[in-house]
């Protein structure tokens, strides 16, 4: 990884969204204060998106890369590409019709939907928990053995965010689980350790086992990402998440560059996370 203006080695947020995000309306020379290194925002691209009635939400490719291209030759070529992907089986012809012609330096795989809801919708919470966890879990096996580009996986726990799940209640979901991650390993893709979901929505113990179950089926690939909507989340609770990958034997996090993996050392981000 190439350093900072200042020739150390900074804090890599794999996980953030800017204005180009409807949910968004963060600006990217915001991101840039918040580290002398590189950046990179994940945009969100939703076909049917559920949270705006039906509406696509798609990213503006050509405003953002222009966008990105005028502040890279004012401030030393540091931020990336990256789009959020909300896969669902319907949308998936949509999807490859989007990515054709463009380029990102890293592609997240995301489960946010159905065809009929948002997992994060109120309509959610009249639901019982095991009835989500068997319908989101094989929505995630599916989309991780389907899609063909992407290179992590994020956030495992958005279909369930609006539960307090228990440990005990993922482990009764630990084959597909399983499954799930050996897809991600057999793909090389990174697993994400999303710090919102892990410390806000409270689902830490969960991200737990997931990892202790990653590392015993051999995965090694990991991506940290805070899913920053605003600065106020930039790099969110980096420092714990640090001291959960080294209790369980990894030394590094993999970042993009044009969709080829680099590893950075937990090392390195340790002296510089705020």
């Amino acid at each position: 990884m190439r350093s900072g203006g200042d020739g150390i080695m900074t804090v890599y947020d794999q996980h953030m969204h800017t204005l180009f995000s409807p949910d968004s309306s963060e600006e990217f020379e915001n991101y840039l204060k918040q580290t002398p290194g590189l950046m990179v925002t994940t945009e969100h691209l939703d076909f049917n998106d559920c949270f705006r009635d039906g509406k696509d939400t798609v990213l503006d490719y050509e405003n953002y890369s222009a966008t990105i291209d005028q502040l890279n030759e004012k401030h030393g070529n540091r931020i990336r590409k990256g789009i959020e992907i909300g896969y669902t089986k319907e949308s998936f012809d949509q999807i490859q019709d989007y990515l054709k012609g463009k380029e990102f330096d890293v592609q997240l795989l995301s489960v946010h939907q159905t065809s009929e809801y948002d997992f994060l919708q109120p309509v959610m919470k009249e639901k019982d928990v095991e009835d989500v966890m068997n319908e989101y879990f094989p929505l995630l096996l599916e989309a991780v053995t389907n899609f063909p580009t992407a290179n992590v996986l994020a956030h495992f726990d958005y279909g369930i965010r609006l539960f307090a799940v228990s440990v005990e209640q993922l482990q009764g979901h630990e084959s597909i689980l399983k499954q799930v991650l050996q897809k991600v390993i057999d793909k090389q893709l990174a697993l994400e350790l999303n710090t919102r979901s892990m410390y806000q929505y409270g689902n830490v113990a969960l991200y737990e086992q997931m990892i202790e179950w990653y590392v015993a089926l051999g995965g090694k690939l990991v991506s940290l990402g805070s899913d920053a909507h605003s600065t106020d989340y930039y790099a969110y609770h980096f420092e714990d998440a640090f001291a959960l990958l080294e209790k369980n034997g990894i030394s590094s996090v993999t970042i993009f560059e044009k969709q080829q993996p680099t590893q950075l050392p937990l090392s390195e981000m340790k002296k510089n996370v705020k």
